[in-house]
């Protein structure tokens, strides 16, 4: 209901309201639930030393093998993916570049596709990865989508 008000008034007219408003704490809340919300995933492309490819066989999906990711947390990018690579793993990454911004829909969100490097541990299965595995590029495992093919080739080319 509030985004649809916001959006009949003039923009002169929010931007002066907002210059000149006192309340901080108002404005800020009126701002936030007058915007549209995204969910923001970290997804990693994370290589061993030999250069292969961590991939990892999820047990809720139909299609298992893919690369590293969740969702954030109130955290950097950087640390949430590490975060989430660690607790379905127990893996520690390092992570050196963000190498892509992706939106998606279904649900609407941001997905940060960062680089990165196996540091140390031994990988532990948990409630949500059963198996890992690491691969050359094009030597892919049987039930990892195409679009994770295409997404590692891009961000390691």
């Amino acid at each position: 209901m509030l985004r649809k008000i916001v959006k009949i008034l003039p923009q002169n007219f929010l931007v002066y309201m907002y210059k000149y408003m006192p309340f901080a704490k108002f404005k800020n809340w009126v701002v936030y639930r007058a915007q549209h919300k995204f969910l923001v995933a970290v997804l990693g492309v994370i290589t061993n030393e030999k250069g292969q490819v961590l991939l990892l066989n999820h047990v809720y999906r139909n299609k298992p093998w893919g690369i590293p990711g969740g969702w954030m947390e109130l955290e950097s990018p950087e640390l949430g993916l590490a975060r989430e690579i660690y607790e379905e793993t127990k893996l520690k990454v390092n992570i050196t570049s963000l190498a892509k911004a992706v939106y998606g829909k279904s649900p609407n969100r941001i997905e940060l596709v960062f680089k990165g490097t196996i540091s140390e541990g031994e990988f532990e299965p948990s409630a949500e990865i059963s198996d890992i595995m690491y691969c050359n590029v094009d030597e892919w495992p049987e039930g990892l989508p195409n679009n994770q093919k295409i997404l590692i080739k891009e961000i390691l080319s």
